[in-house]
């Protein structure tokens, strides 16, 4: 998340710390609310729900901010991360716990995630991932022009899978009794969904929440979810840094001609092909610049330009082909 220094990338007053920066959230979301901006991502692993809290409440209270005018995701069943990412139970044992204490566990977090963020209800909530384990790697086919590699895809563990479905019911729960509006998954592939379904899921997942850039396109899971009726919501849609779009040569072309910035040409590449986009900036300059993205049309020419660019199922997080 880009809320957190990861190895590497720590701040220069405190370069052991690895970890999430909840105290940016303040800026950030007041900055996005007052450029507009409606839809709120979190989840309970982030520790950004309470500071969320505090700059929604002060909307609300000035009634700058109607609990109807707003959008949020939050996001439960996390796999065990490194302790300083894990503060505070906010992560699931996944490979050691019983189906049953999966359910329980994920009771205890779906409740938690609307008493942090102060809210009567959420407005999608999602299981953040399908399983542990996995690496990131280079298991998708390669971009257009290019030589097709076949996608790598972990077989899937029928222990893993009874968990998923028990997790996912969960959430049928409380989306039953109206304590969140949709439910989703997240970093889940083609499999995954299908498996649910046939597992004996009464909904269908409404949202995939998936990494998604000019240059992780996940072409066949995206193929499923809009063959299937399921949203795809692209997170990191500017890429995780291994590749910067600001240095591409082939988006600064396209911005140029359509005289855009990059992050517009890498954000319409998502957004016309029917992906939403969630993104986190503390600019204001460039939250305002974001939101006119609907303004760019992308011509053939370019779509086929960006569709090369495709390189990799992930950098650094799990792929969703990797999990079982």
């Amino acid at each position: 998340a880009p809320l957190s220094a990861e190895p590497g990338q720590s701040v220069a007053s405190n370069p052991r710390f690895i970890g999430f920066f909840p105290e940016r959230v303040y800026r950030s979301v007041h900055l996005a609310l007052s450029a507009g901006m409606r839809h709120i991502d979190t989840a309970l692993m982030y520790r950004s729900q309470e500071p969320i809290a505090r700059v929604l409440g002060h909307w609300f209270m000035e009634g700058k901010l109607k609990r109807e005018d707003l959008f949020l995701t939050s996001k439960v069943y996390h796999p065990p991360s490194p302790p300083s990412f894990d503060i505070n139970d906010t992560c699931v044992d996944m490979d050691n716990l019983t189906v049953e204490q999966v359910e329980a566990k994920l009771h205890e977090h779906f409740q938690r995630v609307l008493a942090e963020l102060g809210l009567g209800y959420v407005d999608l909530m999602l299981l953040h991932w399908p399983s542990s384990g996995g690496e990131g790697g280079h298991v998708q086919s390669a971009g257009e022009g290019e030589e097709k590699r076949p996608i790598q895809m972990a077989d899937i563990d029928p222990n893993k899978r009874a968990k998923r479905i028990a997790a996912w019911k969960v959430l049928e729960h409380y989306y039953s009794i109206g304590l969140c509006r949709a439910i989703g998954v997240s970093n889940f592939n083609e499999l995954h969904l299908q498996h649910l379904m046939e597992d004996g899921a009464k909904v269908r997942p409404q949202v995939n929440q998936i990494e998604t850039s000019v240059y992780i396109q996940h072409k066949s899971i995206i193929k499923y979810c809009m063959e299937n009726d399921i949203a795809v919501v692209a997170y990191s849609p500017f890429g995780r840094g291994v590749m910067s779009i600001e240095d591409d040569e082939v988006i600064l072309s396209i911005a140029e001609k359509h005289s855009v910035s990059p992050g517009h040409v890498a954000l319409h590449f998502l957004t016309q092909q029917g992906i939403s986009a969630a993104f986190f900036s503390s600019s204001e300059e460039r939250i305002k610049s974001n939101m006119n993205v609907f303004s760019l049309e992308l011509d053939d020419d370019d779509i086929k330009a960006l569709s090369a660019l495709n390189r990799s199922a992930s950098w650094g997080l799990p792929s969703p082909f990797m999990l079982s």
